[in-house]
């Protein structure tokens, strides 16, 4: 039987088309605040290393009470990723996880808590759509609990496929994910996704509606959380975005707000 190109591509395009439904409206009825992170089309070019400083910000009296009285939470992050060649760029972080005000003293310090590398392809571009898959690798650095999970932070493999399409000045994203704790317990994969649409009225600012989901490993909804971000990115200098977000919870097991702000820098070597 002859498939022709245009055809097979015809068809990986409905079947993301049904996927991104499914993620973006069928979950809803059913993600805890690991780092509120959406990935675009957009990757340092070879040769660019960006830098970039990000924080989600969970004051106490927004904290589920499943969590207890853990005081106000910070969560630092700090990314290095450089252009390795047209289509493959490569990440550094640093994770980190403050609290403060917390009844319990010893839990009022800065920890550096996990040391990640990630590996970003392009694999293509199209006139449906664009694909880039992402493969992040996570150590922990000591005993330390996620305050807001009360689970150890455990290395642990993260993989996202990533679909985008941009029409006129508007740009859509689905990013299913899988995430596999190995080294603490609990042992398992579990499931998310960041769905944005975003808009861009200039070169300089891009607004959007990010959609994030932690789906735990799909036996119950008591694991599910669910928040929708709204977001706007400002290039303050051809170097420098300023990105600014509240993200909003949507059941039970969401924080009821959570405050993200992050400051990008390139730099070109």
């Amino acid at each position: 039987m002859n498939i022709s190109k245009r055809g097979i591509k015809s068809g990986i395009f409905h079947v993301c088309i049904i996927i991104g439904a499914i993620l973006f409206f069928g979950f809803f009825t059913i993600v805890e605040a690991r780092h509120l992170k959406l990935y675009g089309p957009k990757r340092p070019e070879k040769g660019v290393t960006w830098v970039t400083y990000t924080n989600d910000f969970i004051p106490s009296f927004v904290v589920p009470s499943s969590a207890g009285d853990v005081g106000n939470v910070l969560f630092h992050e700090i990314e290095i990723e450089t252009g390795i060649t047209d289509r493959w760029s490569q990440s550094l972080y640093f994770d980190g996880d403050t609290q403060f005000e917390s009844p319990d003293s010893r839990d009022n310090n800065t920890r550096l808590t996990l040391i990640k590398t990630e590996f970003n392809f392009a694999v293509f571009e199209s006139n449906f759509f664009d694909f880039r898959l992402n493969n992040e690798w996570a150590f922990n650095t000591g005993n330390y609990s996620d305050p807001l999970a009360q689970e150890k932070y455990s290395d642990s493999i993260e993989l996202r496929p990533i679909f985008s399409k941009s029409i006129y000045s508007f740009t859509l994203i689905v990013g299913p994910g899988f995430f596999y704790r190995y080294t603490k317990e609990p042992r398992e994969l579990t499931y998310f996704y960041a769905n944005a649409i975003q808009y861009s009225p200039s070169d300089k600012i891009t607004t959007g509606l990010e959609f994030h989901g932690d789906l735990g490993g799909l036996r119950t909804s008591s694991e599910h959380s669910h928040f929708i971000v709204p977001n706007i990115d400002i290039q303050l200098h051809e170097q420098v975005v300023l990105s600014i977000g509240v993200a909003i919870g949507l059941n039970g097991q969401s924080e009821d707000c959570v405050f993200r702000n992050s400051l990008q820098f390139s730099y070109q070597w």
